[in-house]
């Protein structure tokens, strides 16, 4: 198995997993609004808390990711909302676990994006179509996946040991950047070092590509371009 097929399982761990934690408070609701005392028409601020950050973080924090790097920024989202989840499963009052819910969907934002980035600086160009499938696949999956998990955790544990426990995303978070950590070196192979040339983000690659064909070829009769290696694309 390929290295970049290595990364690719991870990206897709790490989307279920991104859906399991945001969906599970919905799973958890009834209970929650039970304990909490939280009305109908309130409980709908919680919810949407999540969602006004996600929206208002999901863009600088893809800047991000092209600034520092897409594998600090998963690595931080992934702690950060580690340690959400589980503060979820303290808050003992309305107002506490809107604001835990905000910050939950700030630190979440920027996931996909940044997997995004990962997958470009990975695969070539013929196979990104197909990565990011299966990344977004695998959220879709684990949103099917966390009624089957949460329920039974929370009839045996509670929902907020539930959402403790749901913390150890930190070590599933730490594996996939440990794996990551040698992109940089990993990801130099003939098909990179023409990617990167293309783009011209390393003056290394584009000496190396010294004897290649010009990056992008122009196909006669309006059809697009493509990359040396690679199959026509728009």
């Amino acid at each position: 198995m390929r290295k970049r097929h290595v990364v690719l399982i991870l990206l897709a761990l790490l989307s279920i997993i991104t859906f399991v934690d945001r969906l599970a408070i919905a799973v958890a609701g009834p209970r929650i609004q039970e304990e909490l005392r939280i009305p109908p028409h309130l409980w709908g601020w919680v919810l949407g808390a999540f969602v006004l950050a996600y929206g208002i973080f999901e863009i600088p924090t893809g800047a991000m990711g092209d600034r520092i790097g897409q594998r600090k920024v998963l690595a931080r989202i992934v702690l950060w909302w580690s340690a959400f989840t589980a503060l979820t499963g303290v808050a003992y009052s309305f107002a506490a676990l809107v604001i835990i819910r905000f910050l939950f969907g700030a630190g979440e934002a920027g996931a996909f994006p940044n997997a995004s980035g990962v997958v470009a600086r990975w695969f070539p160009v013929h196979e990104r179509a197909r990565a990011q499938g299966v990344v977004f696949a695998a959220s879709r999956l684990g949103g099917a996946l966390t009624p089957l998990i949460v329920v039974p955790l929370q009839a045996l544990l509670g929902w907020r040991v539930t959402c403790g426990s749901d913390g150890t995303t930190t070590i599933a978070g730490g594996s996939r950047a440990s794996a990551l950590r040698k992109s940089k070196r990993s990801a130099l192979r003939p098909e990179a070092l023409t990617i990167m040339a293309c783009r011209g983000e390393r003056s290394s690659a584009r000496a190396s590509c010294g004897s290649l064909q010009p990056c992008i070829s122009f196909m006669p009769r309006g059809h697009g371009f493509t990359f040396p290696g690679s199959p026509p694309t728009w």
